[in-house]
């Protein structure tokens, strides 16, 4: 089992009414803070210690264990700097999580496709993770939930990583699992390789957010996803792999269902580090297997600057077990693109002014208006 890099405290406003710690030791280099939770409770549960009337927790997990069996309907986590190694579940209503600034307060867990489960995690009864590999996961529990200045990191694909003798070759290792509806995301980092950023479920607002990878890095079912100025970086993926050279990667994997609005990318800046003669590509249209539903996948870039290599086709095919599916069927859309991979062709459709009216930030979100609360 992995153990803490960094030991962190969790410092929550939960226990007003137990007594207070006889002495207290400030020992740790990293904390969180959590105060504005409406349950009542009589006592500390796990290895916490009582301050003032504020609740210190060993780890964020065991806060986060806390909120969940006090059945907390919202609550405040502040990180202080530090590296959190540790992989959690986020069930909590309402939820916010404020760091000081996300270069020095990172979540990160290396779980992947293929790793094998650990003890702990037992109860999955399988030998290795695959969709559940993400170091945080906000569940469909965790309305409103919100996070400002903090990175989301999962650090097994690195150059060296990808040709692990556990797994081998370029697989899923997701920084971030999210699914909680009404979610929104502020000056936060996600950092990973193959499938960063799995945004699933519900409407999401990232905003001023840096997001990287190399392959389907933002993919998932989300009904509307918006990425409001964010940087998007694709990482170079010109690497050997059993003797193959693999240089072209892919920003989206959309798997949106026909009747939803799926991701907009708006006045975003598409960033990478691609050597010549390599290049990437905007995305292809993810339609899994096992969905009954009727899916077409959409994705859009709006007024973003593209610094990044791509050739006249941006858009890609993507096969399942039953068909391949093919971008000119799906809802893969492009408008007012600027920068030195800014092309137009038959493959990458322009949105016609009239069309734009549906593709904003309001249209996406509806009446759902995200407001800033750290």
């Amino acid at each position: 089992m992995k153990g803490n890099s960094l030991r962190a405290l969790v410092i929550s406003s939960l226990l007003m009414g137990a007594p207070l710690a006889a002495s207290y030791e400030v020992a740790m280099p990293a904390y969180v803070e959590a105060a504005a939770v409406t349950a009542e409770v009589d006592a500390s549960v796990g290895q916490a210690t009582n301050r003032g009337g504020v609740m210190v927790y060993p780890t964020l997990k065991s806060a986060l264990a806390a909120l969940d069996q006090q059945k907390a309907t919202s609550a405040t986590l502040r990180l202080a700097p530090g590296t959190y190694r540790e992989k959690v579940t986020i069930n909590v209503p309402n939820l916010l999580l404020i760091g000081k600034d996300a270069a020095t307060t990172t979540i990160v867990w290396d779980d992947a496709e293929g790793t094998p489960v650990r003890p702990e995690d037992a109860a999955l009864k399988k030998k290795q993770y695959k969709m559940d590999c993400a170091t945080v996961t906000i569940s469909k529990k965790a309305t409103n939930f919100q996070a400002v200045n903090i990175t989301f990191a999962n650090d097994f694909p690195t150059e060296e990583a990808r040709v692990d003798k556990r797994v081998g070759g370029s697989v899923q290792a997701f920084a971030l699992t999210n699914e909680a509806d009404m979610s929104s995301f502020y000056n936060c980092r996600f950092l990973g390789r193959q499938d960063t950023l799995y945004a699933n479920a519900g409407r999401q607002y990232y905003k001023n957010c840096y997001i990287e990878g190399d392959v389907d890095f933002i993919f998932g079912q989300a009904s509307a996803a918006v990425f409001d100025g964010c940087e998007i970086k694709s990482l170079s993926r010109a690497v050997k792999e059993d003797g193959k050279s693999h240089g072209m990667g892919y920003v989206t994997a959309p798997s949106t269902l026909a009747q939803d609005k799926g991701y907009l990318f708006y006045k975003c800046h598409l960033t990478g580090d691609i050597p010549s003669p390599h290049y990437v590509m905007l995305g292809r249209p993810w339609h899994p297997s096992s969905e009954k539903r009727e899916v077409n996948s959409a994705a859009t870039f709006r007024e973003c600057q593209i610094d990044v290599t791509m050739k006249d086709n941006a858009w890609n095919s993507m096969k399942n077990k039953f068909a391949t599916f093919k971008p000119e069927d799906n809802r893969l859309f492009e408008y007012k693109n600027t920068g030195k991979g800014a092309k137009i062709s038959k493959n990458r459709r322009q949105l016609t002014d009239a069309q734009a009216k549906d593709y904003t930030v309001e249209a996406f979100l509806g009446d759902w208006k995200p407001t800033k609360r750290g």
